[in-house]
């Protein structure tokens, strides 16, 4: 090999491997927002943007921090960094949708409204730019879904794009139908739509859990436990699934069963809110007044520094 061809290989081997570092620095980066090690978080993004500050990804990445350690209005800003960058890109709008509803809880009502527009908007964009994309496809949903009419809402809507979906995903598509349907107080017409979704897909996990909660509903505990155990074998890594069967276990009776599922929610997710306060409530059930109180000063503490809400 000549000298040159040799340097020229060197140069460009260099190069990939400088471009893998890069990604492997954003996907690090996207790891520790999601395990809330955000100051480590921080370091890398900053690093990434001053080295690149035309890379989109690491743009998104700040923005989705900024959001996650509650400051919406920069998340906006790197939001529309990154969409400058690269427009096509269906999660850049959802994060800026998501950062603008946000905002608009926080806004005073005449400000809020402007927001809110704003928000579906860039979350319809987002739907329209990769209509098969979940995570744009579920952010509008939600919207549609709990968002009054003033900021935007519609059940309408909401079954339309549930319709949509059912073409590219027959699966989600029958499960965002049964949303819709349990928002319009029918629970017969949402629990056969949960249903078909499990048909096309078997694995679709999160159908258990809405059907547990349906049989628990009309007090056929052990048929949703069947559900909700069915949840936590097909996603043990989900917190929520280790809540809902606690939640069923509370229903059965089993309080020392439904306190270690709560304990297993909360060492997947320290800060799931929802497991915060069933374990608390299981705890002063089962007569363990100690531990209860223990608890309660955990998560009062936990919620100081993350900005939760007080367990009560």
């Amino acid at each position: 090999m000549t000298k040159l061809r040799a340097q020229f290989l060197f140069c460009f081997l260099l190069g990939i491997s400088s471009s893998l570092w890069g990604e492997t620095e954003l996907e690090k980066a996207a790891r520790l927002i999601e395990g809330r090690n955000f100051q480590e978080a921080q370091v890398l993004l900053d690093r990434a943007v001053q080295s690149e500050p035309r890379n989109a990804e690491a743009w998104f990445q700040m923005g989705r921090l900024q959001l996650r350690t509650k400051n919406p209005r920069k998340a906006v800003e790197f939001a529309d960094k990154a969409i400058q960058i690269n427009p096509g890109k269906a999660n850049y709008h959802v994060l800026r949708g998501n950062s603008l509803g946000r905002l608009a809880q926080e806004a005073n009502i005449f400000r809020a409204m402007g927001l809110a527009k704003d928000g579906r908007g860039a979350l319809e964009k987002a739907v329209q730019l990769e209509p098969g994309n979940r995570t744009a496809v579920l952010a509008l949903f939600s919207w549609y879904v709990n968002v009054p009419a003033i900021g935007g809402g519609s059940l309408d809507k909401a079954k339309a794009l549930a319709e949509r979906t059912q073409t590219l995903d027959p699966s989600r598509g029958h499960y965002l139908k049964g949303l819709v349907l349990q928002k319009q107080k029918n629970p017969d017409g949402a629990q056969a739509e949960y249903r078909l979704a499990l048909a096309a897909d078997p694995q679709f996990s999160e159908a258990h859990n809405v059907l547990g909660y349906l049989e628990l509903e009309k007090k056929q505990v052990d048929l949703a436990m069947v559900h909700f155990r069915k949840q936590v074998e097909m996603d043990p890594g989900n917190a929520n699934c280790y809540d809902s069967l606690g939640d069923g276990l509370v229903a059965k009776g089993s309080l020392d069963e439904a306190i270690k599922a709560y304990r297993k929610a909360l060492a997947l997710d320290p800060v799931f809110f929802a497991s915060m306060l069933h374990l608390r409530k299981a705890l002063e059930q089962a007569g363990r007044r100690d531990e209860a109180i223990q608890h309660y000063r955990q998560c009062a503490q936990l919620g100081a520094q993350e900005g939760i809400p007080q367990v009560v």
